[in-house]
């Protein structure tokens, strides 16, 4: 007759279970590194895992975002930190450039321009991960058009060059910049804009007269017209009359006749007559001569410099012609008959085209577009410096030239408008601010992961206790459980 009951021997077997369990429990949290094996064993904590790992989860795809957002920008940065040189060495280039012509008809600036239209396309045309940068949001386009395009078109569109041409013939006009030239009485000459509604040419100013005895009238009328006459009194040497003129791209220039008694007159002079018809007469071809002079020179770089303007406009805009030398219009080019030098996304205002999530509620639009006003007056200037070309023999070109390189490195100083330098700039602002969210999010990652390993990570140390403390119990339960397996009654008689 054994002295345990069958109840004391189940509640053995129950304890003997229990601790098994809880053994094999902590033998699998000192393996695993974890509490429980899912989530529905942490308890109450099940919920703060939950959100702290989708916290992470979160944070992790931000932070992806911010860091191809840096790579990006960092990439725009360094193609238009070199934009910006070549348009300093374009700028500095203009202002000490010698009218040398080689062998091309052009001066090694511009040779060295064509060479950097070049470069610029391809700085502008620049992929990061198989996304155009400068395109706006037409990523998988080259946004803009190789630099042979822009400056000779092909069979069927027209480029800068020719673009060039057409404008120069509507300017020029005959020779005298759309003005002409008359003589209503012998002893008046009249001066008149030849088109009231023309964009081309020479536009009346103003005019200032210190001309003795000589009536000058306007400009006035439309088209604007002025008329001098010379009366019976005279002109003194040195009394002269200016006028100033509008050019096509928004300059202005001069022209100055002074008196003289020399004959013939210097440039710039007119010979006084015995008497009034001759005195106009002298004061025409003074005129004529100073007008055709100006138009070869300032005029024909002012001109240059617009039809830049027009083909880097969006639509490209043409003179309506032929005939261009008579043209009283411009329309807009298609693509079917002119080179469009950007082909990328218009849409909206250029740059910061692109935005990025990089926080619960936090954007960030970054990014710098090919047809933005610094990057196309860089493509524009150093595409109309090397569209141009000059004839050796061409008495006026040094004068043209000088005006030219003026105009287009006035263009790249970027007086009073958008610089490149602008542009890199705020894109250093917005890799600032990425670096900010980085950090911040860091933070917040190594916080809510501390969390998360205090709440579901096991501490081996304290599981390797509780281990020893369970194999000694369960040890000492065996014992227990052995020895009354085998107590009796016959022992105790």
């Amino acid at each position: 007759m054994q002295i345990s009951s069958y109840a004391q021997s189940a509640t053995m077997r129950s304890n003997l279970s229990q601790i098994q369990t809880q053994l094999a429990d902590l033998q699998r949290q000192l393996a695993s590194g974890r509490k429980a094996d899912s989530f529905g064993k942490l308890g109450d904590a099940r919920n703060l895992v939950l959100a702290l790992n989708n916290q992470v989860s979160q944070s992790n795809s931000y932070l992806d975002t911010i860091n191809m957002t840096q790579t990006r920008i960092k990439a725009s940065s360094d193609a238009l930190t070199r934009v910006d040189q070549i348009a300093s060495e374009m700028k500095t280039g203009g202002l000490t450039s010698q009218f040398n012509l080689t062998g091309t008809g052009q001066t090694s600036l511009q040779t060295n321009a064509g060479m950097r239209l070049g470069e610029l396309v391809d700085l502008l045309n620049l992929s990061v991960a198989d996304r155009r940068l400068f395109g706006g949001k037409d990523t998988q386009t080259e946004p803009v058009e190789t630099a042979d395009l822009i400056l000779n078109g092909d069979t069927s569109r027209a480029g800068l060059k020719q673009v060039i041409a057409e404008r120069a013939a509507a300017d020029l006009g005959d020779g005298r910049g759309r003005l002409t030239l008359s003589s209503p009485t012998p002893t008046s000459v009249s001066l008149a804009e030849d088109a009231a509604s023309s964009p081309f040419g020479f536009k009346f100013a103003a005019v200032s007269s210190t001309l003795n005895g000589a009536t000058v009238t306007g400009p006035a009328g439309t088209p604007a017209a002025l008329d001098i006459d010379f009366g019976a009194s005279l002109p003194s040497e040195g009394d002269a009359i200016s006028m100033d003129f509008m050019l096509p791209d928004g300059t202005k220039t001069t022209v100055t006749l002074t008196a003289t008694a020399e004959n013939p007159p210097g440039k710039g002079q007119f010979t006084v007559g015995p008497d009034a018809t001759a005195t106009a007469a002298n004061f025409r071809t003074a005129l004529d001569t100073a007008l055709q002079g100006e138009a070869q020179t300032t005029l024909k770089a002012a001109s240059a410099v617009q039809a830049g303007n027009d083909f880097f406009s969006n639509p490209p805009m043409r003179v309506t012609g032929p005939a261009f030398a008579t043209a009283t219009a411009m329309q807009a080019g298609t693509p079917a008959d002119t080179v469009f030098w950007y082909k990328g996304d218009t849409s909206g205002t250029a740059g910061n085209n692109f935005i990025a999530t990089i926080g619960d509620g936090s954007q960030i639009a970054y990014g710098a577009r090919a047809d933005q006003s610094a990057l196309r007056t860089v493509v524009q200037s150093t595409a109309v410096l090397a569209a141009v070309s000059y004839s050796a023999t061409d008495a006026n070109a040094p004068a043209s030239y000088s005006a030219l390189t003026q105009r287009t490195s006035g263009a790249l100083a970027f007086n009073n408008t958008q610089s490149v330098q602008s542009i890199v700039t705020d894109l250093g602002l917005k890799s600032s601010t990425l670096d900010t969210s980085k950090k911040n999010l860091q933070t917040q990652i190594s916080t809510s992961q501390t969390l998360l390993d205090n709440t579901q990570n096991a501490d081996p140390f304290t599981v390797a206790t509780q281990l020893t403390t369970l194999v000694t119990q369960l040890q000492a339960s065996y014992q227990v459980t052995s020895t009354l397996s085998k107590l009796s009654l016959v022992n105790y008689l």
